[in-house]
């Protein structure tokens, strides 16, 4: 593909880390370390003549914020003339610079407002009600407090780790607008699932997808409600966005974590395969004994779970499919005198 100078880039021949590459025509890929069980995040540089466009900003730890910085030099990008900075959704390992990039550059952030609203009240001034309310949420479904990774995060850890922009610096985007980036057109696609305001950007004049956390090349993205104030049913959410974005002639996927891929198609399909074998798992879990949602976790995941994170996480995911049985009717809740929910097989499924 043919490589273009933005203004001040270094030259050509430089080397550069194997962390940065180049993707697609005028897009870069930056891939940082990140402290949690994924290792590592992409955050891409759309670079022009004139200026350049970040899409996420990773997290502010402080070796991700070392290793950022490092290739925006590498790169010979300088923040005063960053257009723009796209947030394709509200999880911390895609947003932690962003009020640092933005205090930095002047840089407005573009993002869904669904998820804007939702970083300010999980992350800003509204944090310590909002993990409240998300502890009592996991409680009812039988995780104990002290597997609460979640909420357990206290006000002053997420801000070692995140930097959020004011309120003023947000502009929202909006499913099927069109947008210009570093002298590009995109188009903003909506897809509810992973996050509620998750959003990805079309480009077609040469089918290149940015997919965010949508779609990864090796696994597959965790789909959890953690909130009685998220969206109620993700995963019905996240079914209907992966068949809006296979209907796209995309010749290159640009994902969240891993590697670019080209077969959108085929990688849609194991995703919901995978899917509807947990969904079948769990019914006929329940068709045996009625479980909350924690008891039904370990025993699909056992061993596999190490950790409070990676249970809080499975916990949540498992919540997610229930839920989407719940809404089908294929499933009741019942509530125990503790609090506790359990699912039950509808009688109308136990009769086919």
């Amino acid at each position: 593909m043919t490589q273009q100078q933005p203004a001040g880039s270094p030259a050509r021949d430089q080397e550069r880390s194997p962390l940065i590459r180049e993707v697609a025509d005028h897009i870069w890929q930056i891939t940082l370390p990140i402290p949690l069980p994924l290792k590592t995040v992409n955050v891409y540089a759309l670079i022009s003549q004139t200026g350049w466009v970040l899409v996420d900003t990773a997290l502010g730890s402080p070796d991700t914020r070392e290793a950022f910085f490092s290739a925006i030099e590498q790169l010979g990008l300088d923040l005063k003339q960053l257009q723009a900075i796209v947030l394709t959704h509200r999880h911390p390992d895609h947003i932690g610079l962003s009020g640092e990039i933005h205090e930095l550059s002047g840089a407005s952030i573009l993002m869904h407002p669904l998820d804007s609203s939702g970083m300010l009240d999980s992350w800003g001034a509204n944090a310590r009600a909002h993990l409240a309310l998300t502890s009592q949420f996991f409680s009812h479904h039988g995780l104990p407090p002290s597997d609460h990774w979640y909420t357990r995060m206290s006000p002053e850890m997420q801000r070692t780790i995140l930097r959020l922009p004011p309120a003023s610096a947000m502009h929202p985007l909006a499913d099927g607008q069109r947008v210009e980036l570093a002298g590009d057109h995109y188009r903003v696609i909506w897809l509810p699932g992973h996050s509620d305001g998750q959003i990805g950007l079309w480009r077609e004049r040469d089918g290149i997808l940015l997919a965010a956390d949508h779609v990864l090349p090796r696994i597959t993205p965790n789909i959890g409600l953690y909130s009685p104030q998220d969206r109620p049913n993700p995963l019905a959410d996240y079914f209907q966005s992966l068949k809006k974005i296979a209907a796209l002639p995309a010749q290159r996927v640009l994902p969240g974590h891993g590697d670019p891929f080209d077969h959108l198609t085929n990688r849609v399909a194991e995703i919901i395969e995978h899917h509807q074998r947990r969904l079948k798992q769990i019914i006929d879990l329940l068709a045996i004994q009625p479980q909350p949602a924690t008891q039904l976790t370990q025993q699909l995941f056992g061993a596999r779970l190490k950790g409070n994170e990676a249970l809080h996480l499975a916990v949540a995911e498992i919540v997610a499919h229930l839920e989407y049985l719940r809404l089908q009717k294929q499933l009741i809740q019942q509530q125990t005198q503790a609090g506790i929910l359990y699912y039950v097989v509808s009688d109308t499924l136990l009769q086919k």
